[in-house]
């Protein structure tokens, strides 16, 4: 990697996250995740948006859960 990509990206990694995209599942339970600029809260939300409706595996314990809203929302 050369010195511009590095400093690029050390500098994406220092911004404050500003906005919080909030997925939110039929049993109550949420999930979050922090980012800096509009855009990538709108790249992030464009694939959760996707799931609303849809059945998924819960991770932790294996139940099966659906996607009911996905919101963005600021810090």
């Amino acid at each position: 990697m050369n010195l511009e990509t590095a400093a690029l990206i050390a500098r994406m990694q220092a911004r404050p996250n500003t906005l919080r995209v909030l997925t939110t599942f039929a049993n109550g339970t949420t999930r979050h995740h922090d980012v800096a600029t509009m855009g990538q809260a709108e790249n992030y939300a464009t694939g959760e948006r996707r799931k609303i409706g849809r059945n998924l595996v819960n991770r932790e314990t294996g139940a099966s859960v659906r996607v009911v809203s996905v919101d963005i929302l600021p810090l």
